[in-house]
């Protein structure tokens, strides 16, 4: 599943360590990407959370118990790169992706991940490896991601600060039955990172590589990151396969991962994913042990 020619430098491992994130150019092997691009496009659906309606089509908990993504969680390799990379023994959480079209859809702005990492506590570890199913060129049609080097400024406090502030402030709202619309709480999930000053920043600051088909980007929860406007050019659209880890000593967060559903129940709209309600119980409870996934050994990347 990763290509053959694929070897992980000592240089990667230190820039993730720093950084947060790497490059990871020809990881994946042309068959598994081959696949990913013969069936994801029959996975996507429109999307009807409002934090995902700058997508055409999306899709979470893609996958779940497909051979050739067992195939590539059970490889070596693989494997042995996730060690080297983390530190620490990974499992494997969720798959999803997201699909841009030409000159119509922003994708997300500057933005942590609250609904990706929101069933574990603010300290605990988790990553992602994001892959583009096209070609991106950072200074032609681009369509890709730009990222913040978290030792320059990382998303830790939008984790243990600001999210959990902006849910309170929603839920004291709906609770005093006092008026707060959907656009204004947007504003309280998304504003802080995309006020102007904290957004020239974050530009200023921000990396935009370019990806061959079979590249991926890995990248840890603390990397501020936001989608790049697929302009004009070859490409009509875009697709990008996405895997989400989490470490295997992470824990639940049951006011975290309900303070997810405030937002939906008070304005009535359908998340992308129930993973968050059905991962565990309560609060403190070890992930990795969860009967979700029970029979599922392939998830621990140990």
């Amino acid at each position: 599943m990763l290509d053959k020619r694929f070897h992980l430098e000592e240089t990667q491992v230190r820039e993730f360590r720093e950084k947060g994130f790497t490059l990871l150019r020809g990881f994946y092997s042309e068959d598994f990407t081959d696949y990913l691009q013969r069936t994801m496009g029959n996975i996507l659906e429109r999307p009807t959370d409002k934090y995902q309606s700058g997508f055409n089509r999306l899709a979470f908990d893609m996958y779940d118990g497909d051979e050739t993504l067992i195939s590539l969680l059970r490889c070596e390799e693989f494997r042995a790169a996730m060690h080297r990379l983390t530190g620490c023994g990974m499992f494997f959480a969720q798959a999803l992706s997201f699909e841009l079209r030409k000159l119509k859809d922003k994708g997300f702005p500057w933005h942590i991940g609250t609904q990706s990492f929101g069933y574990q506590h603010a300290d605990d570890y988790g990553c992602t490896i994001w892959a583009p199913l096209a070609p991106i060129d950072s200074s032609g049609q681009r369509g890709g991601m730009a990222y913040v080097p978290k030792n320059v400024i990382s998303g830790s406090f939008m984790y243990a600060d600001v999210d959990p502030a902006s849910f309170r402030l929603l839920k004291e709202h709906v609770d005093a039955d006092a008026d707060i619309t959907l656009e204004e709480f947007v504003q309280l999930r998304d504003g802080p990172l995309n006020d102007p000053a904290m957004k020239r920043l974050l530009d200023h600051f921000s990396v935009e590589d370019d990806f061959e088909i079979g590249d991926a980007l890995i990248f840890d929860k603390n990397v501020i990151h936001r989608s790049v406007l697929l302009e004009d050019g070859p490409l009509d659209s875009r697709m990008a396969f996405v895997m989400r880890f989490f470490s295997g000593e992470s824990t639940y967060d049951k006011t975290r991962a309900h303070d997810l559903e405030v937002p939906r129940r008070r304005f009535s709209y359908a998340g992308p994913t129930t993973f968050h309600l059905e991962v565990a119980e309560e609060d403190g409870e070890l992930l990795s042990e969860s009967p979700l996934f029970a029979g599922q050994d392939y998830r621990a990347l140990k």
